[in-house]
């Protein structure tokens, strides 16, 4: 594979961690969950031992999620490129969010800091061939001004088992 190649890969699949926060930060689930593959695995930064599978299944977390004001900063995106149809990634990522009010400012409830181990692949779905998520697990590795969230373990049925 020759640079320009590989440089291209690197930058499409570069913008899909980038693109998951916007659209989540947004309430954009039509457009979050077209960044996976039909076939996508996907754990919860908070939940990652009980990954959903199914892009209707990811779309189904944030559009049923009760409202909230978030925002996820995203940084030391790395790429490595396996192959012209196949990527791997891993990313920082820091959130902060409250469920008082959607409307900004609001106090964050809490600073969590974690990451994303991404899988990417090159994907020929409803809107054409591109880099999608194949796979997505995240994790928290440290948090401050909150409690870890207290969430209930999601059904078989809605993690798309």
């Amino acid at each position: 594979m020759d640079a320009a190649t590989r440089q291209a890969i690197e930058h499409e699949c570069g913008k899909l961690p980038f693109l998951f926060a916007r659209y989540a930060d947004n309430g954009d689930h039509a457009a979050l969950a077209d960044l996976f593959t039909r076939d996508c695995k996907f754990a919860r930064p908070f939940q990652p031992q009980y990954p959903f599978y199914g892009r209707d299944r990811v779309q189904a977390i944030f559009r049923d999620r009760p409202p909230i004001l978030v925002r996820h900063i995203v940084t030391n995106v790395l790429v490595e490129v396996i192959s012209e149809t196949e990527a791997r990634g891993h990313n920082y990522l820091t959130m902060l969010s409250s469920h008082a009010s959607t409307t900004p400012p609001q106090e964050a409830g809490g600073i969590y800091v974690g990451g994303f181990e991404d899988h990417y692949v090159l994907d020929d779905g409803a809107s054409g061939l591109r880099w999608r998520f194949a796979e997505r697990a995240g994790m928290v590795a440290l948090h401050q001004g909150g409690p870890m969230p207290n969430m209930p373990p999601p059904s078989d049925e809605a993690r798309g088992l």
